[in-house]
């Protein structure tokens, strides 16, 4: 039987921004890039691969899975994204290393081992494009159609359609009979995984993918001095600009044609990696802990804490020294969801926001419940070294805040509840049959209209799926494009599980616990927004508690919630 392989996740920081990664087993480190518009995800049977004799990174290109985009002020190509990998990699504390580039990261690795031949070990460029002069600008606008966010949603049913048609097109704009594809695509579970790829990068699809159609690589070809392997399976549509390659190659650059078939490519990666990667001085090889490090001014830093279960994400602004403040944002999503907040609150006070189990990128929990949830919040405190925090809480994570604070009091010197769920138990079994919608993929696409309604809706009226004239929320609603998009995205990477943190919140009696919590707690009320009703009521429940009306302005708000705290 293989041994099993753990994947984790993690970020680097990286210049203004961070790169996501996945890694995978220990030893000398190797680099894997990704196609565009794809992610990390899209190496996962290599890093099981490879995982018995090398620490393998497979890294997000900027602006793509969970990678900051890169930011110069124009428009970005491939030589950018090069210098962006060297960064990377400089970030890592790896001095040289063999780097594996696929289709449109073969072009990343190229610039790379151009422009660094020092870096790199070996540079292996599988599936590398070399039309001359590049591609035609009008192929490059009609291919890289703008990915546009739209207030209506209606831009889900656009992209949902080019997902498909991406699998039965080359290129995908020209629907023909010479242009079918010969085959049928990916199954449900593969064109979830491409759409969620997409979704992730957005508006920025095209940054990478556009780069490497005008980048004019043969010229570059001939510049390598780095140990290079270009190579291409047969059956790929690639394989032709083999022939294009220069004659002679130069020293220590050879063109290499494999067979077909999974466990050949890997056979071949192996032997390249063994004849290349550094056992000596990088055989010990330990990313470095981006929430162990000083993050910029003004800025996000993201990071992982390790659990038997898996990972938790932890998004932290700490602009400034003092009591840490601990967010637990309203579910479904992920605290992505408040970064205006969160970085509001960090000019006073630095915040760590935590994605609960099943949320966003936190692994899921295999036997949720209220307790478990609240022991996980207290283990990323005291992993985090933060011993006591002043929590915020919102929505549907106010009932595991009490749980929390109820449980562990030690850990929470002040509370606030901001729209707090304390209700009976009969709307709670309600709610508990109706507020979780279904969004497991649908061939048409339908999941993504129907996660769009329910977090639309979450805005507008409450519950959100109670129609009623009396489940209005009398208030000016979030509910532009770019906000519903990140809680569209963070909630649908786990379709399966997203609702378990809000299931354990609804199995909490929030009014049987409210006098178990000693610390010092503000509730926040709010007129006309039937989502505050029971403020008044659970204030009355506290032993130490004080109401605030809520402003709905963010920097308003948080410099309340600031003042209320203190």
């Amino acid at each position: 039987m293989a041994k099993e392989v753990t994947i984790k996740k993690g970020f680097v920081n990286v210049g203004a921004g961070q790169v996501h990664y996945r890694i995978a087993g220990s030893g000398p480190p190797i680099i894997l890039l990704h196609d565009s518009p794809r992610s990390s995800v899209l190496h996962i049977p290599l890093l099981k691969e490879f995982a018995d004799r090398f620490t393998v990174i497979a890294i997000d290109t900027p602006g793509y899975g969970n990678s900051t985009p890169l930011n110069l002020g124009r428009t970005l190509e491939i030589p950018d994204f090069g210098t962006a990998l060297a960064d990377t990699i400089a970030a890592f504390g790896v001095e040289r290393c063999p780097v594996y580039g696929y289709h449109t990261s073969s072009k990343i690795a190229l610039a790379f081992a151009a422009k660094h031949p020092e870096r790199v070990s070996v540079a292996i460029m599988n599936g590398l494009s070399l039309p001359s002069g590049g591609a035609e600008p009008s192929f490059i606008d009609s291919y890289m159609k703008p990915f546009t966010i739209t207030d209506s949603g209606s831009y889900l049913a656009e992209e949902w359609t080019r997902i498909l048609d991406f699998q039965r097109w080359f290129p995908w704009f020209a629907k023909t009979k010479e242009t079918r594809l010969p085959h049928l695509g990916k199954d449900l579970a593969g064109l979830h995984e491409y759409s969620m790829d997409l979704f992730m990068a957005g508006p920025h699809f095209s940054d990478a993918y556009a780069a490497a159609m005008r980048y004019v690589a043969l010229p570059v070809v001939s510049l390598l001095k780095a140990p290079t392997i270009i190579m291409a399976q047969q059956d790929d549509v690639l394989h032709a600009y083999l022939n294009a390659l220069p004659n002679p190659l130069p020293d220590g650059v050879r063109k290499e044609s494999l067979g077909v078939g999974h466990e050949v490519l890997r056979g071949r990666l192996r032997e390249i990696f063994l004849q290349y990667a550094d056992f000596k001085s990088a055989a010990n090889f330990i990313p470095p802990d981006p929430l162990k490090q000083p993050g910029k001014k003004g800025t996000i830093t993201s990071g992982y804490v390790n659990f038997p279960h898996g990972q938790v994400l932890v998004r932290r602004a700490a602009d400034t020294n003092g009591r840490p403040l601990v967010l637990l944002s309203d579910l479904p999503g992920s605290t992505r969801q408040d970064s205006d907040l969160i970085l509001a609150l960090a000019q006073e006070r630095p915040v760590y926001a935590i994605d609960l189990p099943g949320c966003g990128e936190s692994s899921p929990l295999a036997n949720p419940s209220p307790q478990l949830y609240a022991d996980v919040i207290a283990r990323t405190i005291e992993s985090l070294d933060l011993k006591q925090a002043d929590v915020i809480a919102e929505g549907l994570s106010t009932p595991l805040a009490v749980c929390f604070a109820a449980s562990h009091p030690g850990h929470v010197r002040a509370l606030l509840l901001d729209a707090v769920a304390n209700t009976d138990i009969d709307q709670r079994t309600e709610m508990r049959i109706n507020y979780v919608a279904d969004l497991r993929p649908s061939r048409e696409g339908l999941h993504l209209h129907r996660a769009f309604h329910m977090l639309r809706d979450q805005e507008i009226q409450w519950p959100w799926y109670d129609e009623s004239n009396g489940a209005i929320r009398k208030i000016t609603p979030r509910i532009g494009g770019e906000r519903l998009h990140t809680r569209l995205v963070d909630t649908l990477k786990q379709h399966a599980y997203y609702g378990d943190a809000i299931q354990a919140a609804l199995d909490v009696d929030v009014a049987a616990l409210l006098p178990a919590v000693s610390a010092k707690t503000v509730v926040c009320t709010a007129d006309n927004d039937v989502r505050y009703g029971a403020a008044e009521k659970t204030a009355k429940q506290l032993k130490n508690a004080t109401l605030l009306a809520r402003p709905q302005n963010v920097a308003e708000r948080a410099a309340a919630f600031l003042s209320a705290l203190n």
